[in-house]
């Protein structure tokens, strides 16, 4: 996890002050929502001091969302195939929702909707996402598999695998952490089979 950008340059490194805080970050959204969510919070669940989140992180934001990026784990997804590359892609979505940090992003999803264009985190939660997603695509074009990632077609899958995913995590969250690895392998084959199925393929 770097967060140089925001952090001044020669302090020294904690990296379980840091862990600390992104954990407390997650919890506190997760209990809170947007309108709980805060620093104040956030300091108390990890046990430092407010002062250290500020040298860490510029603003509640920013750390909200490089917290959810770190405990994203995205993968890099190269099978070979469009198939091997949804199967893989879909399966890290499916267990990233059923984290604490998965339920965040869908928290923030939730929260954004409706709201000015001001606030950020949704789009910027759902960047790591989208470049996995597009490097998939961009792969499945260059094999031939697909004629590029701008068809329509490609749009919809998109959307369909997201509203999916979103709306199984918020409804079947207990369900769907109930599967064991088996389990949660068929359904993502499922669901693959008719992507596929929608591209053509």
């Amino acid at each position: 996890m770097d967060h140089s950008e925001s952090r001044p340059a020669g302090r020294p490194r904690d990296a379980d002050a840091d862990d600390r805080i992104i954990d407390a970050a997650l919890a506190e959204y997760a209990a809170h929502g947007r309108a709980g969510y805060s620093l104040n919070g956030v300091a108390r669940r990890a046990g430092v001091g407010k002062s250290s989140i500020y040298l860490r992180w510029r603003d509640k934001e920013t750390l909200l969302v490089d917290a959810v990026h770190a405990r994203a784990d995205a993968p890099e997804v190269d099978t070979g195939t469009l198939e091997g590359d949804l199967l893989a892609v879909y399966s890290w979505l499916l267990q990233h929702f059923l984290t604490e940090a998965g339920w965040v992003a869908v928290r923030i999803a939730v929260d954004g909707a409706g709201e000015d264009a001001t606030w950020a985190a949704p789009e910027r939660v759902g960047a790591q996402h989208a470049m996995v997603l597009n490097q998939l695509w961009a792969r499945a074009t260059a094999r031939g598999e697909i004629p590029g990632p701008d068809d329509s077609r490609v749009r919809i899958a998109t959307r369909m695998m997201y509203g999916d995913l979103l709306l199984r995590a918020m409804v079947d969250r207990p369900q769907l952490a109930a599967l064991d690895e088996a389990g949660r392998a068929e359904e993502s084959r499922f669901v693959v089979a008719m992507l596929l199925r929608m591209l053509g393929r």
